[in-house]
Protein backbone atom coordinates (compact mmCIF):
# COMPACT_ATOMS: atom_id res chain seq x y z
CA UNK A 1 0.00 0.00 0.00
CA UNK A 2 2.82 2.44 0.88
CA UNK A 3 4.56 1.61 -2.39
CA UNK A 4 1.41 2.26 -4.40
CA UNK A 5 0.84 5.58 -2.64
CA UNK A 6 4.46 6.58 -3.23
CA UNK A 7 4.25 5.68 -6.92
CA UNK A 8 1.02 7.66 -7.30
CA UNK A 9 2.61 10.69 -5.63
CA UNK A 10 5.67 10.48 -7.85
CA UNK A 11 3.55 10.12 -10.97
CA UNK A 12 1.69 13.31 -10.02
CA UNK A 13 4.88 15.31 -9.60
CA UNK A 14 5.64 17.91 -12.22
CA UNK A 15 8.75 17.19 -14.25
CA UNK A 16 11.80 18.32 -12.32
CA UNK A 17 13.69 20.36 -14.87
CA UNK A 18 17.31 19.27 -15.17
CA UNK A 19 17.22 17.33 -11.89
CA UNK A 20 19.12 14.10 -12.29
CA UNK A 21 20.26 12.91 -8.88
CA UNK A 22 18.09 12.40 -5.82
CA UNK A 23 19.84 15.33 -4.17
CA UNK A 24 19.06 17.57 -7.15
CA UNK A 25 15.43 16.45 -7.13
CA UNK A 26 15.23 17.18 -3.39
CA UNK A 27 16.71 20.65 -3.94
CA UNK A 28 14.29 21.36 -6.79
CA UNK A 29 11.34 20.26 -4.67
CA UNK A 30 12.52 22.59 -1.88
CA UNK A 31 12.79 25.48 -4.35
CA UNK A 32 9.30 24.75 -5.70
CA UNK A 33 7.92 24.77 -2.16
CA UNK A 34 9.65 28.06 -1.36
CA UNK A 35 8.06 29.61 -4.45
CA UNK A 36 4.62 28.44 -3.32
CA UNK A 37 5.29 29.68 0.22
CA UNK A 38 6.17 33.15 -1.11
CA UNK A 39 2.88 33.19 -3.04
CA UNK A 40 1.02 32.11 0.10
CA UNK A 41 2.52 35.04 2.00
CA UNK A 42 1.42 37.47 -0.73
CA UNK A 43 -2.13 36.11 -0.79
CA UNK A 44 -2.35 36.09 3.01
CA UNK A 45 -1.17 39.70 3.30
CA UNK A 46 -3.59 40.82 0.61
CA UNK A 47 -6.49 39.09 2.36
CA UNK A 48 -5.51 40.65 5.70
CA UNK A 49 -5.92 44.12 4.18
CA UNK A 50 -9.56 43.37 3.37
CA UNK A 51 -10.52 42.30 6.89
CA UNK A 52 -11.48 44.28 9.97
CA UNK A 53 -9.48 43.87 13.20
CA UNK A 54 -11.60 40.94 14.42
CA UNK A 55 -11.35 39.17 11.07
CA UNK A 56 -7.59 39.74 10.97
CA UNK A 57 -7.18 38.25 14.45
CA UNK A 58 -9.21 35.19 13.48
CA UNK A 59 -7.34 34.68 10.20
CA UNK A 60 -4.01 35.04 12.02
CA UNK A 61 -5.03 32.36 14.53
CA UNK A 62 -6.32 30.10 11.76
CA UNK A 63 -3.18 30.57 9.69
CA UNK A 64 -0.89 29.73 12.59
CA UNK A 65 -2.86 26.56 13.29
CA UNK A 66 -2.85 25.65 9.60
CA UNK A 67 0.93 26.17 9.35
CA UNK A 68 1.50 23.87 12.32
CA UNK A 69 -0.78 21.24 10.73
CA UNK A 70 0.89 21.57 7.32
CA UNK A 71 4.38 21.13 8.67
CA UNK A 72 3.58 18.14 10.88
CA UNK A 73 1.48 16.43 8.19
CA UNK A 74 4.29 16.82 5.63
CA UNK A 75 6.74 15.33 8.14
CA UNK A 76 4.38 12.43 8.76
CA UNK A 77 3.86 11.81 5.04
CA UNK A 78 7.60 11.78 4.34
CA UNK A 79 8.40 9.66 7.39
CA UNK A 80 5.63 7.21 6.60
CA UNK A 81 6.87 6.69 3.05
CA UNK A 82 10.63 7.14 3.24
CA UNK A 83 11.90 7.13 6.81
CA UNK A 84 15.64 7.57 6.67
CA UNK A 85 15.69 7.29 2.89
CA UNK A 86 17.04 9.65 0.30
CA UNK A 87 13.52 10.37 -1.00
CA UNK A 88 12.43 11.83 2.34
CA UNK A 89 13.23 15.39 1.25
CA UNK A 90 11.44 15.04 -2.07
CA UNK A 91 8.30 13.69 -0.42
CA UNK A 92 8.45 16.25 2.39
CA UNK A 93 8.87 19.30 0.16
CA UNK A 94 6.36 18.03 -2.39
CA UNK A 95 3.79 17.62 0.38
CA UNK A 96 4.57 21.11 1.72
CA UNK A 97 4.17 22.55 -1.76
CA UNK A 98 0.85 20.81 -2.39
CA UNK A 99 -0.62 21.76 1.00
CA UNK A 100 0.54 25.34 0.44
CA UNK A 101 -1.03 25.51 -3.03
CA UNK A 102 -4.28 24.18 -1.58
CA UNK A 103 -4.18 26.86 1.12
CA UNK A 104 -3.52 29.58 -1.47
CA UNK A 105 -6.62 28.48 -3.35
CA UNK A 106 -8.64 28.44 -0.13
CA UNK A 107 -7.51 31.94 0.88
CA UNK A 108 -8.19 33.31 -2.60
CA UNK A 109 -11.72 31.90 -2.50
CA UNK A 110 -12.22 33.41 0.96
CA UNK A 111 -11.20 36.83 -0.32
CA UNK A 112 -13.66 36.86 -3.20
Amino acid sequence: MKTLLLLLMLAALPPLAHAQSQNEMNQQAAADYEKADAELNRVYKKLMTTLDKDGQAKLKTAQRAWLAYRDVQAEFDADNQARGGSMYGLIYYTALEQFTKDRIKQLKETGQ
